[in-house]
């Protein structure tokens, strides 16, 4: 039962920051399962689970504050679904310590981008272009290795001048797109006995739930926080914790 609090309560936390910045579910959510012990094909297809609900009702909010930019968000989403379906391959491929170190070295990056936007107050040029088809196919490749979407995608789309509210909007609904493709195919994988015998569902049931119970009455209000909320302090917070985790899987490797 306090399990299933400690991630009602991340839920809604990062749900919150999700809703304001265009990231956050995936990397806190990801980031605290990671540092659970939680293997890395299990904490993926946990996180895009728990997104389709969440996802789903932040997608509707952002569609009911008007910041959808539609044409975008197909792009995005083509595109994201593609990249998404080749990082969820790769990831039920890998085994061990080579994708532990994938993994801590990916906290590592993302964190410290996250952090660079908070202390700079723009995003960084992720990827030094503005075509969204490169954007979004990035940003399904990490959705699909590590359940973190927001950090490449939202930033980029800053990064390159289009209008906050348009770029989170935008992502949201690709990133709920993406999140169902991710899902099925990590599933399948599982079916298939691609990662291995030591996993097991049942450890993240009771998170995954809390994370969906938390995360639903927050992405009600992500829409009208994309316009609100301070946006330096929670950005700051994220980037740490990611590299905090990242952090510490590094130095277990050693």
């Amino acid at each position: 039962m306090e399990e299933f609090l400690l991630f009602v309560l991340v839920g809604f936390v990062a749900q919150l920051a999700d809703g304001a910045l265009g990231m956050g579910f995936g990397v806190i959510s990801s980031a605290i399962l990671l540092g659970q012990g939680v293997t890395p094909a299990l904490v993926s297809a946990s996180v895009n689970a728990a997104k389709i609900p969440t996802g789903t009702v932040a997608a509707l909010s952002h569609q009911a504050n008007r910041n959808t930019d539609w044409p975008m968000a197909r792009r995005l989403a083509v595109s994201g679904i593609v990249g998404g379906l080749v990082g969820a391959l790769v990831l039920s491929n890998l085994k061990g310590d080579l994708l532990n170190l994938m993994i801590a070295s990916y906290l590592l990056l993302i964190g410290t981008l996250i952090i660079l936007r908070g202390l700079r107050g723009s995003a960084p040029r992720v990827l030094g272009t503005t075509r969204l088809g490169l954007i979004g196919g990035a940003g399904g490749l990490i959705e699909g290795i590590g359940g973190s979407w927001g950090p490449i995608v939202s930033s980029a789309l800053l990064g390159a001048g289009v209008n906050p509210r348009n770029a989170i909007g935008s992502s949201a609904f690709a990133e709920l797109m993406v999140s169902f493709a991710v899902f099925l195919t990590l599933g399948a994988t599982f079916a298939g006995g691609m990662w291995g015998e030591n996993t097991d569902w049942s450890d993240v049931g009771s998170s995954v739930a809390g994370l969906v119970v938390g995360g639903l009455p927050a992405a009600l209000i992500g829409g009208h926080l994309a316009r609100r909320v301070p946006k330096r302090p929670l950005t700051v917070a994220v980037g740490i914790l990611a590299f905090g985790i990242g952090v510490r899987r590094m130095l277990l490797q050693f």
